[in-house]
């Protein structure tokens, strides 16, 4: 264990935590003047006790939110349902609205269960980012969704019980921030220039804020996912810092306490530097995927180039790298986790699981993306019924190799000298 001095005499003791040991909320470490001069990125710190709390976590895509490509889902032959709101919409029209909404009720009660909780933990991590949609929790005139709430409920306790933090990220936004799949509808990106789309997204995120505000066990709030806007956008030239500030200030209204992460599209240098907005208690993240590499000596020369990044423009707040993939290199993976722990970065893989095999894209892999298992809007009902019944981890799902380096000992955290 070290000790970290801060300026104003306070002492954090630099130890790992999980969610239960802590009891306090997870809040960013203010930089010092010795912190920027020593060119070291804050950490992130338990309220209450003041120790120091890495996030090393994993992403549990595909339960709220579908992706074809690695989910049991696809398009019909029309190619109807090339994302997650078109095929439910599909759905809906085909079977009807209450049918259409117990098949959904089916995917998510087999997709994630209880024992993928402890699933979690007995890989060493300590931490979920659970993405979710928009469409669940609220309704287009602005009424809380009970159910879907309660669904959410269901997560953070299944984390509480299991010693997990839980990080609540937006993936898929009303009016779409990005246009992708992974938004939940290819069919829009109008966030960032439809007043009525900011508006309900700020009351999903007031709402959000006002049921979780004294829970310790979420860990913070991730806006928005991949704000581009449009595909291909940038943060930097798209106004969703304007909507950020917009958000920042509703929840901070209802919620004063809790940790809020801004993702950027797709460097530090498109996003604004906090002090311009007057954002505090905030973590900045990035998403890190080496396209197009092969070697391990490529993506590691990638992952190198993001720390120069960030230490050449970053804004002196801690890093959240919110998903990453190190693809099918155990050298790529032992390097990244290490450089990442070393620096005091906090992570989540990209992602628990998927079907198919994908290049290590899941922690667990199973089931083919064949007709066999995906279901799509040509499926009748009784066939979508059989097919989603097979999600569960332990029945149709393989620990991948390379999920062992989760386990490896790694430092706590790095040890800095006093900074008195």
């Amino acid at each position: 264990m070290s000790v970290i001095r801060t300026a104003c005499g306070l002492m954090f003791f630099c130890v790992a935590l999980d969610a239960s040991a802590s009891g306090g909320f997870v809040q960013a470490e203010r930089a010092t003047p010795e912190m920027i001069a020593a060119g070291r990125t804050p950490g992130l710190v338990d309220s209450r006790t003041g120790a120091r709390v890495q996030l090393r976590g994993v992403n549990a895509g595909g339960w709220l939110v579908t992706e074809n490509w690695m989910c049991p889902t696809g398009p019909a032959s029309n190619k109807v349902g090339r994302c997650q709101y078109e095929l439910a919409d599909a759905f809906r029209a085909k079977f009807g609205a209450e049918k259409a909404e117990e098949l959904w009720d089916l995917y998510r009660a087999n997709w994630w269960r209880e024992e993928d909780f402890a699933n979690v933990r007995d890989l060493g991590l300590n931490c979920i980012r659970l993405p979710f949609g928009w469409r669940e929790l609220m309704t287009p005139e602005g009424e809380p969704i009970e159910k879907g709430l309660k669904r959410i409920d269901w997560f953070v306790e299944g984390c509480r019980a299991n010693d997990l933090y839980v990080i609540l990220d937006l993936h898929g936004a009303p009016g779409g921030q990005n246009g992708r799949d992974h938004s939940g509808d290819v069919r829009e990106h109008r966030l960032v220039s439809d007043p009525a789309s900011q508006d309900l997204c700020t009351k999903l995120w007031t709402t959000l804020a006002a049921r979780y505000r004294n829970d310790t066990t979420v860990a913070g709030y991730d806006f928005l996912n991949e704000p581009e806007g449009a595909p291909g956008g940038l943060t930097s030239t798209n106004g969703v810092m304007q909507i950020y500030d917009r958000l920042y200030k509703a929840v901070r209204a209802v919620d004063p306490d809790h940790l809020i992460f801004l993702g950027a599209c797709w460097t530090p240098e498109q996003i604004d530097p906090p002090a311009d907005h007057g954002w505090e208690n905030v973590c900045y993240e990035y998403h890190f995927y080496e396209w197009g590499k092969k070697t391990a000596a490529e993506i590691n020369a990638g992952t190198d180039d993001r720390v120069k990044w960030e230490r050449a423009k970053g804004h002196h707040v801690p890093v959240f790298v919110g998903e990453f993939n190190l693809f099918d290199s155990t050298e790529a993976w032992e390097y990244g986790l290490k450089t990442f722990d070393e620096l005091g970065w906090s992570w989540a893989i990209w992602t628990y699981k998927v079907t198919g095999p994908h290049m290590n894209w899941g922690l667990y892999q199973g089931l083919g993306r064949t007709a066999p298992f995906k279901a799509t809007p040509d499926d009748d009902y009784e066939t979508i019924k059989r097919k989603w019944s097979r999600l569960g981890t332990s029945e149709s799902f393989t620990l991948q190799p390379f999920a062992h380096l989760l386990k490896k000992p790694r430092p706590a955290f790095p040890e800095f000298p006093d900074e008195a």
